[in-house]
């Protein structure tokens, strides 16, 4: 088998665009992302991909930010921030924790700070299955510890939830509840086209965890850097960070160029299930893997100028190139959760507007932080983990 790197970025965006590549990164993983949909591929992707995005329609964005997300940031704040010394990894766990259970349909049922533990603990260690494929160890201790988090998850959190969210729908096709009391969550959605789908118990168990967990891990990767980018840009300037934040569609600016420089997976892989032939000509047979790398794609000077290396909120970019780059990947697997993140992703020469636009929730999680007196902790500088080849800060300490 050869492995192939695609590296341009036009390169890269045409080969996630081609439907014969299957998702390869989670393959050591399939304990907990066998059949979820970022690792399905063909006609169960295409029908499952149908039914779930039928949540991640423009109302159901501006409902979440507007009405659902603020009330859950402030009530983790006032739960977690109470302590002048935190750091924001951390803090951003906690947030992200309860922000990724609601989207997936799992409830607080106890809304202690124990039960928050234990969510976070297990949002831990079900993530260790998206990443065991470059684990060079024993890898046996930790698919053990991947199953018990499983059945604890499920025991504990989803059955609950499930349980709640039949008798809901139960309601709502008996007449006696309307469309806007139902639940918009992944679980409910899934709960509903059960019939359509004949999705077996523990794949839901896994397809609900997934979504836990893969809008946590990112969301957190990019909520630090972004905050990273702004405090040094804000330091190098001598300005303070509640002049920009004071503006939140610069803000967003500021959060769609730190994704652009660091996007949560550097690299997609793919695996060819036919032959295929890249942008530049280069044949790949059936079998071979196919390293994208979306890291480089989005410093590609051609595309975002000379200085693609380097932050630069007020980037102007050509054509109909996302600011992001291509951090949200492309084709069958670009991501659902975008305008949610990121919210709404406009162009350098687009103009928001101002009655239906969305904001996403890293840059409202930022802006709460700030005018919350989030500022850099002088006497303990952020490290990052200097053995993982991803870019991935390890803490960062900040005062309040």
């Amino acid at each position: 088998m050869e492995i192939h790197r695609v590296s341009h970025y036009y390169d890269v965006e045409h080969a996630l665009r081609l439907n014969d590549l299957k998702q390869s990164l989670y393959d050591d993983g399939k304990i907990l992302m066998d059949k979820v949909l970022v690792t399905l591929h063909g006609d169960e992707h295409r029908q499952r991909r149908s039914v779930e995005s039928q949540l991640f329609r423009r109302n159901f964005f501006r409902v979440y930010e507007n009405d659902v997300f603020p009330e859950l940031l402030n009530e983790t704040l006032d739960q977690f921030l109470t302590a002048q010394s935190l750091d924001l990894k951390e803090l951003g766990y906690r947030i992200m924790v309860h922000l990724s259970l609601s989207f997936a349909g799992i409830d607080r049922i106890e809304g202690t700070v124990e039960e928050a533990d234990a969510q976070h603990r297990l949002l831990i260690q079900l993530g260790q299955a998206a990443t065991i494929g470059q684990f060079k160890g024993d890898r046996e201790p930790i698919y053990q510890e991947i199953r018990d988090a499983i059945t604890e998850f499920r025991e504990r959190f989803f059955l609950p939830s499930r349980a709640r969210r039949l008798e809901l729908i139960d309601q709502h096709r008996n007449g006696t509840l309307s469309d806007e009391a139902l639940p918009r969550d992944i679980l409910t959605i899934l709960l509903m086209h059960d019939t359509e789908l004949t999705m077996p118990d523990e794949l839901m168990v896994r397809e609900v965890a997934f979504y836990y967990l893969a809008a946590s891990h990112t969301s957190v990767h990019t909520l630090v850097h972004a905050t990273h980018e702004l405090l040094t840009w804000c330091q190098q300037r001598d300005i303070a960070p509640t002049e920009i934040v004071a503006a939140p569609h610069q803000l967003q600016r500021f959060v769609l160029e730190s994704m652009r420089l660091h996007p949560s997976s550097p690299e997609a892989w793919r695996r060819a299930e036919a032959e295929v032939t890249l942008s530049d000509g280069k044949v790949v047979p059936a079998g071979d893997k196919v390293v994208i790398d979306l890291q480089t794609a989005n410093r590609d000077v051609s595309v975002f100028g000379d200085d693609a290396a380097a932050f630069n909120p007020h980037r102007a970019i050509e054509g109909r190139v996302s600011p992001a780059g291509m951090s949200f990947g492309g084709g069958m697997h670009v991501c659902l959760g975008m305008n949610l993140v990121a919210g709404t992703v406009l162009r350098h020469t687009e103009e928001a507007q101002p009655d239906n636009h969305q904001f996403g929730t890293i840059t409202l999680i930022i802006k709460e932080l700030i005018e919350r007196g989030m500022r850099a902790n002088p006497d303990q500088p952020p490290e990052k983990i200097a053995a993982s080849e991803r870019d991935v800060w390890a803490a960062y300490p900040v005062l309040f």
